[in-house]
């Protein structure tokens, strides 16, 4: 991935969790949400963005309040990031930290069954 893109996708990661945090008056959005990931593509056609929701009970109203208001986020992107091409915006539920606790208690079960 060429040091541009990572420029690009750091600056969107940005942009984004400030407005999901500041400009979202959607009452489904609440509660710990962070942006943990963007993929753009070398055209800047589309990025991928990957949403993480700390409470699972809201999760899927979060990110689908989310999708929903993506054409609202993309114009605010488009005052905030100085691209001559604003990427069309793509969001997908970043589920890593629940599979990384998992694993953890997994491999703390393993160690508890040794002892």
């Amino acid at each position: 991935m060429s040091e541009r893109i990572l420029r690009v996708n750091s600056e969107i990661q940005k942009a984004i969790s400030d407005i999901i945090a500041t400009e979202l008056k959607h009452p489904a959005i609440k509660g710990l949400i962070t942006v943990t990931k963007v993929d753009t593509t070398q055209d800047l056609d589309q990025s991928k963005i990957y949403i993480s929701v700390f409470e699972e009970s809201t999760r899927d109203d979060v990110i689908n309040a989310i999708k929903h208001s993506a054409g609202f986020i993309r114009r605010e992107l488009a005052s905030r990031v100085d691209l001559r091409k604003v990427p069309f915006l793509t969001f997908f539920l970043d589920d890593s930290y629940d599979y990384g606790r998992k694993i953890d208690e997994t491999l703390e079960k393993i160690n508890q069954d040794r002892q």
